[in-house]
């Protein structure tokens, strides 16, 4: 199976993302970042697909729905005519 082991260590240390972003600031930030995506439609093309990367692969929704109609008898049965009427 592929991936990496429950609880082993990121790739990447610490210092290593610290010098990138270091780099990231010397090369103007995002000011520098937005001019380099902003050059062409392949520089565009590689800064959506390394965004499209950085968003999470799943995305839960937590909710409920309180119904509060309550339909007589009588109401369902004359709906039901008129959807009977309807179909013919």
């Amino acid at each position: 199976m592929g991936g990496r082991k429950k609880g082993s260590k990121n790739k990447m240390p610490l210092t290593v993302k610290e010098n990138f972003g270091a780099v990231f600031e010397k090369l103007g930030g995002v000011d520098g970042f937005f001019k380099w995506a902003n050059k062409n439609t392949h520089t565009q093309s590689a800064f959506y697909q390394m965004y499209s990367k950085m968003l999470p692969s799943s995305v839960g929704i937590d909710g409920s729905i309180k119904h509060e109609h309550r339909l007589s008898m009588n109401d369902l049965k004359k709906s039901m005519d008129e959807r009977n009427k309807q179909e013919m």
